[in-house]
């Protein structure tokens, strides 16, 4: 594949340089490259961004069952053309090279199944609160080292949200106290940051003008080992709520948008709650058959055992 027809050259000074930023960058690894993609193949992303329209709404499915407002598609038999190139891209030997100069990490395994990732494009009102990404592949259990973020947007303004944002530890920082950095969704611009134990993110409110969305690709790169893996515990992405917004407090009237407010995040808390109860009837079902697994497996070597010794038992004349 010819790299270069698809990605802005880069010299090796260029690399070197970005590999420092990234490795320095607070509070964890991360790294901002902007006109990433020739002018010419972002205008093609652009020109095949899915809309509307027949298969769109099964990927805009929430975890509820019901058909929200945002769109993640890591199909890739139904990405469109350009978008299938961009996939063939993200798995190309030279490609994963280019990241392994820009990062220092070292041979990156390409998922083919999108888990989590893909396809993206949110509307006005949706955030995304501060969180740690789940840090292994749930098939494979390789352990997930990049996030690659390819935004695929027209000019953006500040006003409107939607920026990546960079946390230190919300769990010890709370409220705003643990936002570090805020970036915007700008044209053709790339965010690579390290998977780990603090690459803690999200991104705030979307306040978009009508028929405005904000759109992305997103791609995760594995490893098989990784720096102090015997230290790491494997878990799924952690959430930290956003607080109660300052003007709620006592005295205060509750306006129209306030209550709209306080029903998303009494939403939110109960999608929460359903998804904890999911995990765990998950893991008691497993429990269930491990204990089944382990009871027939003790039945049968003490069975075996009875049947051995009755064999050489001396018989009486």
């Amino acid at each position: 594949m010819d790299l270069w027809r698809y990605v802005r050259k880069q010299k090796p000074a260029m690399l070197d340089g970005m590999r420092a930023q990234f490795e320095a960058a607070q509070p964890f690894p991360h790294l901002i490259v902007d006109d990433f993609f020739t002018p010419e193949f972002f205008a093609r992303l652009q020109q095949d961004f899915p809309g509307p329209g027949l298969g769109y709404d099964r990927f805009c499915i929430e975890d509820g069952g019901q058909v929200g407002t945002n769109y993640a598609n890591g199909e890739v038999a139904s990405f469109p053309p350009a978008f299938k190139e961009l996939d063939a891209l993200m798995q190309d030997a030279g490609f994963q090279r280019l990241v392994t100069a820009m990062t220092g990490v070292e041979q990156p395994e390409y998922d083919a199944t999108y888990f989590g990732g893909g396809i993206r494009e949110s509307r006005s009102g949706t955030f995304l609160p501060p969180h740690l990404d789940f840090n292994h592949h749930p098939l494979t259990k390789h352990h997930r080292r990049l996030n690659l973020l390819f935004y695929l947007n027209e000019d953006w303004k500040e006003e409107w949200g939607g920026n990546l944002q960079v946390h230190r530890d919300p769990t010890v920082f709370r409220s705003n106290d643990s936002l570090v950095h805020s970036y915007l969704p700008a044209r053709n611009r790339c965010l690579v940051f390290e998977t780990s134990e603090t690459s803690w993110h999200g991104f705030d409110r979307l306040r978009l003008p009508p028929g405005m969305t904000r759109r992305a690709f997103t791609v995760y790169y594995y490893t098989r080992h990784r720096p102090d893996e015997a230290k790491i515990q494997l878990h799924n992405t952690e959430y930290v709520e956003p607080p109660l917004p300052a003007h709620l407090r006592p005295g205060h009237v509750l306006t129209e948008e306030d209550v709209t407010l306080l029903h998303e995040y009494i939403t939110r808390r109960d999608d929460r709650i359903r998804m904890l109860y999911r995990l765990r009837m998950e893991l008691d079902a497993k429990l269930r058959n491990a204990t089944v697994f382990a009871f027939r497996t003790l039945a049968h070597r003490v069975l075996s055992r009875a049947k051995r010794a009755i064999l050489r038992t001396p018989r009486a004349p």
